[in-house]
């Protein structure tokens, strides 16, 4: 037999193997569950919410001397004035383009405790999978870094690499469909998991 001809039907014979021994976890009652969550399941979720830009903003607090300047430059960013109840406040805002490479801004003049709100794009590690405060929850821990290889110029030149990366836990919910991706939680927020 010819090693392509060979390799697709090992393919379908892996697929059929793969699909009948879903058939069988699911059963045929109404009531089945979806399989229980695993890495490459919930890492798969993840990713797709973020190609639709869903719980795809996470945060980042850094000290720089020379963000502000640099933001101002790339166009990021710009010093605006706002009056609130008399009181004149100046902060520095978002610009159009800044808004296509970032959610937020909270820059300091001070240069410390710099706070931005990322959009990605990024790439993640999936390090484990606990129980959930309830039976359909799971804690998912991950490592997320922004992809350098497809971050907007603009970002590559003003906030250094290493200050693009984070530790959250994602928190999911099991329904009849299947599992679906809810918020994060910072590590040291996320409930411990219920002893069995």
């Amino acid at each position: 037999m010819h090693p392509i001809a060979d390799r697709s039907l090992k393919d379908l014979i892996a697929i059929g193997v793969i699909t009948a021994a879903s058939f069988m976890t699911l059963g045929c009652s109404s009531e089945a569950r979806p399989a229980d969550l695993t890495p490459i399941g919930a890492g798969a979720i993840i990713s797709q919410n973020w190609s639709q830009d869903l719980l795809n903003h996470f945060r980042i607090v850094f000290h720089s001397d020379t963000l502000i300047e640099c933001g101002v430059k790339s166009d990021l960013w710009k010093l605006s004035e706002t009056i609130d109840r008399g009181y004149k406040r100046t902060s520095y805002q978002l610009t159009e383009r800044g808004s296509k490479v970032l959610f937020s801004i909270d820059l300091k003049e001070s240069g410390k405790g710099h706070e931005i709100t990322l959009r990605g794009p990024y790439r993640l590690e999936i390090i484990g999978i606990t129980p959930g405060t309830q039976p359909e929850n799971r804690n998912v821990e991950l490592r997320w870094e922004v992809d350098w290889d497809k971050a907007p110029a603009e970002l590559k030149a003003c906030v250094p690499k290493f200050e693009l990366s984070g530790h959250e836990v994602a928190i999911f919910s099991q329904n009849q469909i299947g599992w679906k991706l809810l918020s994060y939680l910072k590590p040291e927020d996320a409930p411990p998991a219920p002893l069995p």
